[in-house]
């Protein structure tokens, strides 16, 4: 990651840095801001486990991605009031089960966040999933 993306402390100011950027004719540094942006959000969110921690920045991805498509910041409010009732692993099991996250991940390859989907999260923590599964 760029220096200069890696300086920003605040997720606001990393769209802020993001739209100059792809305005200047940097669309990379752009992205790398929008990844920084998911890091920062992911940090605020302070997740116990290594699992919820990747959830959280699953979930922050995949609103990054709506977002992304639709050309104005989109909040996931299903999914974070499932995460509100069920909890943070149970919430990716689900968007996991649904059809919806499918359609956001050729976004979030063009983000270069293909590795933050629920798909990631699940490859990575299986273990997590087993009770959810049966």
């Amino acid at each position: 990651m760029h220096e200069l993306v890696m300086r920003i402390k605040e997720p606001e100011l990393c769209y802020v840095f993001a739209e100059n950027a792809r305005r200047r004719g940097h669309p990379e540094l752009a992205l790398q801001a929008h990844r920084r942006a998911v890091d920062l959000r992911t940090e605020e969110y302070g997740a116990g486990s290594d699992a919820e921690l990747a959830a959280v920045r699953a979930i922050y991805a995949y609103e990054e991605a709506l977002g992304y498509r639709k050309g104005k910041r989109t909040r996931a409010t299903g999914t974070w009031q499932f995460v509100n009732r069920h909890g943070l692993l149970p919430a990716v099991y689900k968007r996991l089960q649904s059809r919806n996250g499918e359609d956001v991940t050729s976004v979030l390859r063009e983000l270069q966040m293909d590795d933050y989907s629920f798909e990631a999260v699940y490859r990575a923590h299986p273990e997590a999933f087993v009770s959810m599964a049966a």
